[in-house]
């Protein structure tokens, strides 16, 4: 690794960067990875009389059935986490409207809480290989080169699996349930992942058809 400030060298090097993974790091990761916007807002803290109308009985991560799917989950002080999907590229990511179809999402699900002050926003990437299953895969079968990617919007909790899976391949160490596919398979590669966007693009259109008619 070459940086302003030196050279590192490593007898081994595994890659955990999720959607924010370069395209040019490493041909072994072509195509291999669908960069997927996704977008959170966060209510204020809701108060006794809206818990009981929302009908809300767990703090647990809740989701839809939609095929652009929304999930929820209520916050240990009670704000309102919901997010979905965003925009299809980062260009105009941080655009009200994307904004917008949360809080209309949330609205349609709790009427009740039409108007609520929105405290926190966000949006980022999230990275989704072409078979919706992660890898935590060695590159080269007599390589020093490992990743851990494909975590589907799962990361913030997988990942800490993920972390200590890859390590131990790195170690050469065995552990339970390492002949899974999830660990002897690459991400695999799509032919048309170049024009990936536009397709995108014309699914988000019809699942949101078909999601608005269910």
């Amino acid at each position: 690794l070459r940086t302003p400030g030196g050279t590192v060298r490593a007898r081994a090097v595994g890659i955990a960067t999720g959607a924010y993974t370069a395209g040019g790091l490493t041909p072994l990761l072509r195509g291999r990875l669908m960069p997927i916007l996704s977008n959170s807002i966060v209510t204020r803290p809701l108060t006794a009389a809206e818990l009981d109308a929302t009908g809300f009985r767990t703090k647990l991560v809740l989701t839809d059935t939609r095929t652009l799917r929304h999930y929820y989950r209520l916050l240990p002080d009670n704000r309102l986490q919901i997010g979905s999907r965003s925009a299809i590229t980062g260009a105009d990511a941080g655009h009200p409207r994307h904004l917008q179809v949360l809080i209309d999402g949330m609205h349609r699900k709790f009427p009740v809480l039409h108007g609520i002050e929105i405290d926190y926003s966000w949006w980022g990437w999230v990275d989704v290989s072409h078979d919706m299953m992660p890898r935590i895969f060695r590159a080269e079968p007599q390589g020093n080169l490992f990743y851990a990617l494909g975590y589907g919007g799962n990361g913030v909790s997988y990942s800490a699996q993920a972390g200590r899976r890859m390590a131990q391949m790195i170690g050469g160490k065995d552990f339970i349930g390492q002949d899974l596919p999830i660990f002897t398979s690459a991400l695999p590669t799509h032919a048309f992942a170049p024009f990936r966007r536009i397709g995108q693009r014309m699914l988000y259109r019809w699942y949101h058809a078909r999601d608005e008619a269910a």
